[in-house]
């Protein structure tokens, strides 16, 4: 098989390489609901460049996301009163898929940080305790908004709306299930816009199905991983991916 940029046919330790972080990718997925594009999208992109790596990505997130849905469906009550939320995350990845080229992605980055700083130091007094107060109406789908536009952009969302969301103080299955619903939504949103910008040659379509096998896969054992964290060591382990997802969101816009 050609790679996506038209080079040779991968070679073997490309392919290793490609399979070993989907495999990780997909096991941090399966365990917080977040983490897939954070650790594959870089490893592709050192392949194929970041914009055919974002392309190819989309494949194994919206399988993901899809599994986790079936998966947890008895808490699809959980989405009753957050359509605002959808529909601000999709209309900011469709903004963002079609400025995947052209976004100032230094001054975007900065502000993603800033935000992420803002939500894990004083989220919970930011929010309050009322979901339906005025400010979490406001926040709540402004922080989707950019987030979408961050996942259209990059195909990671997590450091804010995971973040958003930590804040909240879900439980462990409801924050697995309500992120794997806004990133769906923001995943078939992304499909259509790359689809329309010809970024799904047959090449990216066939790599991004190839990487179902360990994605999904490692998706099942985290899922499994999951049910053994207690609450706490769950937290825990999402604010280490938020700032991981922030810290290699920092490099690669700052170190390219």
């Amino acid at each position: 098989m050609e790679s996506a940029g038209g080079r040779s046919r991968l070679d073997l330790t490309e392919l290793l390489i490609l399979v070993v972080g989907l495999s990780v990718a997909g096991l941090a997925k399966g365990t917080s609901g977040m983490g897939l594009p954070l650790i594959a999208t870089p490893i592709l992109a050192g392949v194929f460049g970041p914009r055919l790596a974002v392309a190819i990505v989309t494949i194994p997130i919206l399988a993901s996301n899809s599994l986790l849905l079936v998966q947890g469906y008895r808490k699809r009550d959980l989405l009753r009163g957050i359509a605002p939320l959808f529909v601000a995350s999709a209309i900011g990845t469709a903004i963002g898929t079609l400025l995947l080229a052209s976004l100032d992605q230094r001054t975007f980055a900065l502000l993603i940080t800033i935000m992420v700083v803002i939500f894990l130091a004083r989220g919970d007094r930011l929010l309050g305790e009322d979901p339906a107060a005025l400010r979490a109406r406001i926040l709540g789908p402004l922080i989707c908004f950019v987030g979408g536009v961050l996942q259209g952009t990059t195909s990671i969302a997590s450091p804010l709306v995971g973040s958003y969301f930590h804040a909240r103080r879900l439980a462990a299955a409801d924050f697995v299930f309500t992120l794997a619903a806004i990133f769906e939504v923001n995943a078939i949103v992304q499909v259509i816009g790359y689809s329309a910008q010809g970024l799904f040659t047959p090449d990216v379509v066939a790599l991004g199905l190839l990487g179902l096998v360990p994605t999904l896969l490692a998706l099942a054992v985290g899922i499994a991983l999951r049910g053994r964290l207690d609450p706490q060591r769950f937290r825990q382990f999402i604010v280490a991916l938020i700032v991981l997802s922030v810290a290699n969101l920092l490099w690669r816009t700052f170190a390219a």
